[in-house]
């Protein structure tokens, strides 16, 4: 059965550096959850402080209704993935799968029932005679979810367990861990720096930055709607233009006044973020009511095997960046690199943020 994490106000100190401060969070029993954020952001710090391997200095963690910072690790009833698989060399497969029941004490034909349907769960049966070195790292990190679900724990930890894999065997391994979590039903919290990673798993994504939450909503909220430059930055490939003072003056703002009085009122210094996949290119001294117009220069162009990535100068000298596919038809409306070109963002793919303080 899954539970619920409830924590507030942690914080971890480490000298003068914090690496949490005062965080709080509501994670519902059952949900996949991404802690995602820059090296040095809180979120392994987070991760391991519901583990149990990192002490904070005040606040409170819950599961479901019990307060657990003052219980050992091995109390807490959660497994872990760690980033390093942490299976033991000298151990089979099945022994390493084992070790958790055996350190409960578990009796050897249940503990041999368990081993086998964990195995089964993450698709390795038949490997638990096999050393760890026999193994490939998208088998090892199958084995290391195996070690941490047999025991059946209420919550799953993973501290970035795909990030020593290549990017075709991560992003399959991606998959397979959305499909696990559907199979047990079971809390995880999982440690990225990857946004991708982030959005490809997560039910709801948590950004921190400097030991805080920044923002938790689901992944499509968490692209689409970012409620601050860093998230607007750190998640995609945005580019970001003043809509106030004298550089708003590049931009020919011909939106609506309904779009204004919703997206900048109350905004001191007001970004426009612009997704490189929401430009369009239009025909010149193309302006309808609706849409913010961008005159610019093709810069450089750069093919990606699946995306062409186009970097713009605007009259001003900042670049903004837009991508295509690589169907024909798409590639037949970049133009050159030195040709002037007319691009367009629709005012319902507009996004606005305040500037960072």
């Amino acid at each position: 059965m899954a539970s619920s994490i409830t924590i507030r106000g942690l914080s971890k100190h480490y000298g003068a550096f914090a690496a949490l401060s005062d965080v709080s969070i509501d994670i519902p029993a059952g949900q996949f959850v991404t802690l995602l954020g820059p090296s040095g952001s809180g979120k392994t710090t987070l991760l391991m402080s519901i583990a149990g391997f990192a002490h904070p200095d005040r606040g409170s963690i819950r599961i479901d209704d019990q307060e657990i910072l003052g219980l050992e690790p091995d109390k807490r009833d959660i497994g872990v993935v760690f980033q390093n698989y942490a299976l033991f060399p000298h151990m089979s497969v099945e022994e390493n799968v084992a070790y958790p029941l055996k350190l409960r004490r578990v009796p050897a034909a249940e503990r041999a029932a368990r081993v086998k349907h964990a195995l089964q769960a993450v698709q390795m049966e038949g490997f638990g005679a096999r050393r760890i070195h026999e193994l490939s790292g998208g088998q090892r990190q199958r084995i290391a979810v195996a070690r941490a679900i047999v025991f059946e724990p209420r919550i799953i930890l993973m501290d970035e367990p795909l990030s020593a894999l290549d990017k075709k065997l991560r992003e399959e391994m991606q998959i397979e861990l959305k499909h696990l979590h559907q199979r047990l039903g079971r809390t995880i919290v999982y440690v990225t720096h990857d946004q991708k990673e982030a959005l490809t798993l997560a039910d709801q994504v948590v950004v921190m930055d400097k030991g805080r939450i920044v923002q938790k909503d689901s992944p499509r909220a968490i692209y689409e709607q970012p409620r601050s430059r860093f998230v607007a930055d750190f998640i995609g490939n945005s580019s970001f233009l003043p809509l106030s003072g004298p550089a708003a003056a590049s931009v020919e703002a011909l939106v609506s006044d309904g779009f204004r009085r919703r997206q900048l009122d109350g905004l001191a210094r007001p970004l426009l973020v612009i997704r490189p996949e929401k430009l369009e290119i239009v025909p010149a001294g193309e302006s309808e009511p609706g849409s913010f117009y961008l005159d610019a220069t093709v810069g450089e162009v750069l093919f990606q095997g699946d995306l062409v990535v186009v970097f713009a100068q605007l009259g001003n000298g900042e670049t903004v960046r837009l991508q295509r596919g690589t169907r024909r038809t798409a590639l037949s409306t970049i133009p050159p690199e030195g040709a002037p070109v007319r691009l367009a963002l629709h005012e319902e793919d507009a996004v606005v943020v305040e500037e960072d303080a």
